[in-house]
């Protein structure tokens, strides 16, 4: 049992006045927030959320503010015959930023209670959140230390109102925004067309030449493409009062060449909740190519609330599992991993590429074969009392083979800041990833190979350069063993069968001989630039693209780039 988020003390407290309300949707004034460490307290000091209710007067009142950009130091080289200097570089110091406030009450034991919530917010050893919010760049914050004892006379113990002139300090110098994050996958599509469907062709029902569509269930609704998604179409003649009304959609034409698939669907709507069922979209694998669409195959069913993973024989469906998620939304891209190389009964769901769920199949119920290696979609118009509760749609739908492969591509990175921002490159294995050594760079840094469910970060900041190890869940003892065999037969050859004792002891968390050994050994190059370059002062931040590249991977591989924005300046 999960203890309960106690709610965090405001101020001023209260909901937001009508002229406070002005204020921000106009944004005409920035809006200044600190947060304690704990975010037990929030205080709203410049802005419309910081003017308070005359008849609940406790707040924290902006007076004067100092030090908001960080002061730097040159780095310059003079030589012995030398008129003026050479300059090296600039280094930025710590932000302190000087505050003069007023902590108000309605009277002196109201105003004690509101300036121990500010003393008790800020610390030296720990941390606050000190942030502006504007339309024009949204919210920009510091992570804040409490550094100077406040020189002001403490009279609010009898008065409404005490002064406190707080000085905090940035430790990193600069405003930081919400990171800029973007993904490598591999996609998979079948190079002959009939792999993917984006469904331009409207049609007045069914799917069009490019589909087998059956329907089961009570109810008169069905499935249509119209404006570049497959929409399902109530009937309200006919309203479904049982189990609803299911339609399964197999892909005419696609088979995969292995048993292992990867299919996928790009939601267009949200699924409608109606009582006592909810509209489901549904995504098929493994489809028989020849029996009655829905009668044998994998499906992953997407819901409003929970996910469903299922097979099924002979029309018959066996449940594997069902996980409760957050709704979906539109834009959201659901897929379904149906086998591996090494496990063809290893089954995978993807939510934006992040895995949500697996489950191995116990046993061999599932169908696999040449004869198993359709694909398709589907959609189940819930139970509802007045018409149908309508499934989510379909805005797009893919399919290949989850095999070893290469591809490449690009990482479209965005920096709005007026710093160089260093990227946080996160590799999912398995496979060798090649990222590019900047925006439009050639030089390619290699990395890898990694295993099977290892995961490492490569830290590009030169304050902070370094790879860390995320993996949580090891590689199974097959890859493991495989992967120690060739690194005994390495090791033979290299050291003439009397490998050094210091190599025998090191062992890493995978069980075995490390694997690969110290992950900086897994890196070919070095990171030599400095960053995503800021946005130009004049003009909006323009897309950056890094060029990278995954080889053997599969559907489990990937690239997360992560930057942090940095300004000097937070509005």
């Amino acid at each position: 049992m999960t203890a309960a988020v106690a709610t965090p003390v405001r101020y001023p407290a209260g909901p937001i006045t009508p002229h406070g309300a002005y204020y921000v949707l106009n944004g005409t004034h920035p809006e200044m927030q600190l947060r304690a460490y704990d975010d037990s307290v929030v205080m709203n000091i410049m802005g419309g959320r910081a003017i308070p209710w005359r008849t609940c007067p406790e707040s924290i009142q902006l007076k004067d503010l100092r030090g908001l950009i960080p002061p730097w130091q040159m780095v310059d080289q003079k030589g012995a015959t030398e008129d003026g200097v050479t300059f090296i570089d600039a280094l930025y110091d710590p932000i302190e930023v000087v505050a003069t406030v007023l902590a108000r009450g309605r009277d002196g034991k109201h105003t004690r209670r509101v300036a121990r919530h500010l003393i008790d917010s800020i610390d030296a050893k720990r941390t606050s959140e000190l942030s502006w919010t504007t339309q024009e760049l949204g919210k920009w914050w510091a992570n804040v230390r409490w550094f100077k004892t406040p020189p002001d006379e403490y009279t609010g113990a009898q008065k409404r109102r005490q002064q406190l002139t707080l000085t905090l300090r940035v430790d990193n110098g600069f405003w930081r925004s919400f990171d800029d994050v973007d993904e490598f996958r591999f996609v998979y599509e079948d190079s002959g067309g009939n792999g993917v469907d984006e469904f331009d062709t409207p049609t007045v029902s069914e799917l069009g030449t490019g589909w087998t569509v059956i329907y089961s269930g009570a109810g008169g609704g069905y499935a249509r493409a119209f404006n570049g998604e497959v929409v399902w179409v109530d009937d309200p003649r006919h309203p479904v009062l049982s189990d609803g009304r299911t339609a399964v959609f197999r892909r005419n034409g696609y088979t995969s060449t292995t048993d292992n698939q990867v299919v996928s669907v790009v939601l267009g709507t949200f699924p409608e909740w109606s009582f006592p069922d909810s509209g489901y979209t549904d995504v098929w694998c493994r489809m028989s190519t020849s029996d009655t669409p829905g009668t044998s195959g994998v499906r992953l069913r997407i819901g409003l609330t929970n996910v469903t993973l299922s097979y099924f024989v002979g029309g018959v469906e066996t449940v594997l599992r069902t996980k409760n998620i957050l709704p979906p939304i539109p834009g959201e891209r659901f897929g379904l991993v149906a086998g591996y190389e090494s496990d063809p009964r290893t089954f995978k769901i993807q939510r934006n590429g992040a895995e949500i769920m697996t489950v191995v199949e116990g046993g061999a119920g599932s169908h696999l074969g040449a004869s198993y290696r359709g694909a398709g979609a589907g959609m189940h118009a819930g139970a509802a009392l007045l018409t149908q509760a309508t499934p989510a749609a379909i805005r797009r739908w893919s399919a290949g083979d989850n095999s070893s492969a290469t591809q490449s591509g690009f990482l479209t990175r965005m920096n709005w800041g007026d710093q160089p921002m260093p990227d946080r490159y996160t590799c999912y294995g398995p496979g060798m990833f090649s990222i590019g050594d900047g925006p439009g760079s050639t030089n390619m840094i290699q990395f890898g190979p990694l295993l099977p469910n290892q995961v490492m970060q490569i830290r590009t900041d030169p304050r902070d350069f370094g790879i860390a190890d995320l993996t949580s869940t090891p590689s199974t003892p097959q890859e493991l063993d495989l992967y120690s065999k060739a690194l005994a037969d390495l090791a033979s050859f290299a050291t003439a069968n009397n490998a050094p004792m210091l190599f025998k002891q090191v062992a890493s968390i995978f069980g075995v001989q490390p694997p690969q050994g110290n992950p900086w050994t897994l890196l070919n190059g070095r990171f030599s630039t400095k960053g995503i370059s800021p946005k130009s002062p004049g003009r909006p931040a323009q897309p950056q693209h890094v060029a990278c590249s995954i080889t053997n991977g599969n559907a489990d591989s990937a690239i997360v780039a992560a930057g942090t924005p940095l300004r000097r300046y937070p509005f």
